[in-house]
């Protein structure tokens, strides 16, 4: 089975995640899309537990968008490497990707081991609007890279990220249009990120 990882802080998760997930299995690109919150972030972000993530990336999964928890259960670093590497040893019958937004291709040659990466699975990079979506201008066009950049002409995006929510919830804006209500729930009742 063709599996698209979709790794992040899901800090938190949110519709975004959601239009990129059922598009990637629309438009045939994957079989299923697994949610991967990350345990803790390779460039030191700061994040609210990890297990309140999980909680709300659980609330994201449907038919063929699954969670893994393979980051938090076995507490890595952050580094994609560790986690495909992970992925691969614990599910041999399944060929994985890794899906990535375009606004990564400008910091890609800081992923740890990132000649490695991609040119041993398949990186799905999905467009961001105001991002550029050009691999030659980031030096990274080359026959031997495997970047798969995700087109077509039903695809829809948005700007909307979990930074944004972030702001809005610490300013008291509307969120409800933003995230899943039980997402938006989740968050009121334990007063998160305020």
């Amino acid at each position: 089975m063709k599996i698209a990882i979709l790794g992040g802080a899901f800090n938190p998760p949110h519709l975004g995640h959601m239009l990129i997930s059922r598009q990637l299995l629309e438009f045939k690109f994957a079989d299923q899309v697994w949610l991967t919150p990350c345990y803790q972030h390779s460039f030191q972000k700061e994040l609210i537990d990890s297990q309140a993530r999980l909680t709300m990336t659980n609330f994201l999964k449907n038919t063929n968008i699954m969670v893994s928890d393979i980051e938090i259960q076995n507490k890595t670093d952050g580094q994609t490497i560790n986690t495909m590497k992970l992925l691969a040893e614990s599910h041999p019958n399944h060929s994985f990707s890794f899906c990535m937004g375009s606004d990564n291709l400008k910091s890609f040659k800081l992923w740890n081991n990132w000649e490695e990466l991609i040119t041993t699975w398949e990186f799905m990079v999905f467009p961001r609007p105001g991002f550029d979506f050009d691999l030659k201008k980031f030096e990274l066009e080359n026959p031997d890279y495997r970047f798969k950049l995700i087109q077509h002409p039903l695809l829809a995006t948005t700007d909307i990220s979990s930074t944004l929510i972030r702001k809005r919830l610490q300013s008291n804006t509307e969120i409800d249009y933003l995230l899943p209500e039980q997402v938006q729930q989740y968050i009121q009742e334990n007063k998160l990120y305020q």
